[in-house]
């Protein structure tokens, strides 16, 4: 045993000093050493962690002080303080700056916040039966920039741009803005019973109607929207909305009005009425529309399966219109169904359906050639829809059904119908159908991941707009060394935007039989018996590859296995294009 051993305990840090033994100099270190210094080791880790969370408590107390105080009614007397020295108070808080996806900028308790993206679509297609649109065509879908954050926790943000042209009908450069709103979230409006305060949106944004529709079209799995989302599914509106979720439900409802991208006011109200106008002074029939139309629109949702990778969603929708006197000139796509519907395929314009005016709102002609005046023939519209999705593991299947019921005026359709026998001009229908409408419209569709993600694993509930899909979580991205996210889907959808006895090929031959024997009183009868905006069922078959987060690349095929054709187009029936579409997309 060797002698001379010495131990010294200083500041309740153990420090040992050996002696070495004389006669073994290569002795082995003692255990209870080791046991010593492992110990040393462990208390001064936790103190640098102490150290580390004492620094970050006082930051942030020191940048409320800082905010109070600078809130804080200043008087007269008061003088201001000097400047602060080195060791005075504590530093300012640090910000996070990550450049990942885009610019944002942050600060560690994710009060403030601040978020610089945008994204570019390009998409590229053909079509063997170019009925009413391109045979080919190459184009940039959407090119968009956009800022959102957060500022003093309680406000939310978003401005929106796309400068990829107006590829809808759209009033000058305003035309551009999409999404440009704010959102309060309050503590003061807090319940026990959901997971944030409720939300006040004030802005342009799209109103709550729909899943497909409210999704981001960088989410959403195919190029094109369903027939059925693009007809009865609302654009962005201005308007104020409420929202409120817990963490597997939603509500969100609002009044809305003007639609950025609502039609031109043609013609100004500087355009007098026709002179025809004249056989009826009460039929108020008056230039533009008149007064401005509004919306009542709400969703809620529900999904009691919710998690990475298993998912059961349940969806309802509705929403009220009130035309005040509009005409499908200047109204979101209400009085005229289908005209801006363009068969799944939009950088090919390939429109196949469309009704006449809903509202008798203008002289008629093929696709509403005339004059606009508001026929004040629709009282209200009143648009309804459910949705579903369900998702296990890579496998998920959606589905939405979608419709609207028309309430018209029967004095004004007599009314618009006795102008037009009057006139004596026949080019087809004033105030088809009846005053009661109903159109409705489906889809359905399965999506399997070949790579095994989940789409589950991408719902989230908690943004202004609640209970949608975002970027799926890739499991072996091509900067990783992997191949990326690859997904396979199949979808079928179907509209019909008829209504009344005379459909189809028998409307189409009467009316024909009518005009050719000069019979105007039965031409107009038959034009007038129903509204054919004409019936569509297309299958799609689509793959999509995402080889990083912000980037996808999509093919689609499309075929319109069923075709009815609409009221002035009478030579569609039976035909059935096939496109085919490709899109390579980036966001940030």
């Amino acid at each position: 045993m060797c002698r001379g051993r010495k131990a010294y305990l200083v500041l309740g840090v153990a420090a040992v000093a050996l002696w070495p033994c004389a006669r073994n100099a290569q002795a082995a270190e003692d255990p209870d050493i080791r046991l010593l210094k492992a110990r040393i080791a462990q208390i001064e880790e936790a103190n640098r962690l102490l150290k580390a969370q004492l620094l970050k408590l006082e930051a942030k107390v020191g940048r409320r002080n800082q905010l109070q105080a600078a809130s804080a009614p200043q008087t007269k007397a008061s003088k201001p303080s000097a400047a602060p020295s080195a060791g005075d108070g504590p530093a300012p808080l640090p910000i996070l700056v990550d450049i990942h996806r885009g610019l944002t900028i942050e600060t560690p308790d994710h009060d403030y916040s601040f978020h610089f993206g945008g994204r570019v679509l390009v998409d590229g297609g053909g079509s063997t039966q170019p009925e009413r649109g391109y045979s080919e065509l190459v184009g940039i879908n959407q090119a968009r920039l956009q800022v959102e954050g957060r500022a003093a926790r309680i406000w939310e943000y978003r401005f929106q741009y796309d400068f990829a042209g107006n590829n809808t009908a759209t009033v000058g450069a305003i035309g551009g803005i999409r999404d440009a709103y704010i959102l309060l979230k309050h503590p003061l409006l807090s319940f026990p019973f959901a997971t944030e305060p409720l939300g006040l949106q004030v802005g342009n944004f799209y109103e709550p109607m729909g899943l497909e529709r409210t999704n981001s079209k960088n989410f959403t799995s195919f190029i094109e929207r369903s027939l059925a989302t693009e007809v009865f599914g609302p654009a962005r509106h201005i308007g104020v909305a409420a929202l409120l979720h817990g963490d597997n439900w939603s509500v969100k409802g609002g009044l809305f009005s003007t639609s950025l991208e609502d039609k031109a006011l043609t013609p100004t109200a500087a355009v007098g009425v026709p002179a025809w106008n004249t056989v009826n002074n009460k039929l108020g029939w008056v230039s533009t529309g008149g007064s401005q139309y509004f919306d009542v629109t709400g969703r809620a949702t529900y999904a009691p399966v919710m998690a990475p990778d298993r998912l059961l969603h349940f969806g309802v929708s509705g929403r009220y219109h009130q035309p005040n006197s509009s005409t499908a000139v200047n109204d979101d796509r209400v009085l005229a169904l289908g005209l801006n519907t363009n068969a799944e395929s939009n950088v090919l314009k390939e429109n196949l359906l469309g009704t006449p005016d809903l509202s008798c709102g203008a002289v008629p002609g093929p696709n509403l050639n005339g004059p606009a005046v508001a026929g004040r023939c629709v009282k209200n519209v009143v648009g309804y829809g459910a949705e579903f999705v369900g998702a296990y593991g890579p496998l998920s299947v959606q589905a939405e059904y979608l419709g609207a019921n028309y309430q018209r005026r029967s004095s004004a359709i007599l009314a618009a119908n006795r102008v037009g026998l009057l006139s004596g001009n026949a080019a087809g229908p004033y105030a088809p159908g009846g005053d009661q409408l109903k159109f409705s419209g489906f889809y359905t569709f399965a999506s399997l991941f070949l790579t095994g993600e989940s789409r589950a694993e991408s719902y989230q509930v908690s943004r202004a707009d609640p209970a949608n899909f975002r970027q799926i979580k890739i499991k072996n991205p091509v900067s990783a060394g992997g191949f990326g996210a690859w997904e396979a889907l199949v979808r079928y959808s179907h509209i019909n935007l008829d209504n009344g006895p005379l459909q189809g090929t028998t409307f189409a031959n009467l009316l024909a039989l009518s005009t050719a024997t000069g019979n105007v009183p039965l031409r107009n009868y038959v034009a007038n018996s129903g509204v054919l905006g004409g019936r569509e069922e297309d299958i799609t078959v689509g793959i999509n590859w995402y080889p990083e987060p912000g980037f996808r690349f999509m093919a689609n095929w499309t075929r319109v296995v069923s075709l009815s054709a609409p009221w002035d187009r009478p030579y569609l029936n039976g035909a059935h294009p096939n496109t085919f579409l490709v899109r390579t997309q980036v966001d940030w």
